[in-house]
């Protein structure tokens, strides 16, 4: 008869019990890369988040300057076509000069869109002449009705 063929793991040596050892290791440093993996996810989820809002106060405050022309701000994002990155410096800081050029583009292609609040100028109504400085005097009016 022939002799029984020996196990193959019975030629290593036996590993401790507890779990502590070679075969432990692989799964402490997956572990460990997991974990930066899951910092790494939240950390980039947190830039994606901040770049938002610091977007969204940029259109605000290009907005605000745009306002001062356009009767509906968001038009020079909207119909005139720009960007956050057309209208900032390299530093982020947006450019007053950019957006009022901005601006002065798109009314001089789209002037209904003007703010209509602009002032009208004299249209004819109120009293007209310059107004005296004191009352006039019972005699002054006397020497109006002898006409």
């Amino acid at each position: 008869m022939a002799e029984p063929v020996a196990d193959q793991n019975s030629a290593l040596p036996d590993s401790p019990p507890d779990g502590q050892g070679e075969a432990t290791e692989p799964t402490n440093a997956n572990r460990e890369a997991a974990k930066y993996r899951t910092k790494l996810r939240e950390a980039e989820a947190k830039l994606e988040a901040t770049e938002k809002r610091v977007n969204a106060l940029l259109r605000a405050q290009v907005e605000s300057l745009a306002a001062k022309e356009l009767s509906v701000a968001s038009d020079i994002f909207d119909i005139g076509g720009a960007s956050i990155d057309d209208l900032t410096d390299p530093e982020g800081n947006v450019m007053s000069d950019a957006v009022d050029a901005a601006v002065k583009a798109l009314l001089a292609k789209r002037p209904g869109l003007r703010n209509g609040s602009a002032p009208w100028g004299d249209v004819g109504g109120g009293r007209r002449g310059s107004i005296p400085d004191a009352p006039p005097t019972m005699l002054e009016a006397l020497k109006f009705t002898r006409r």
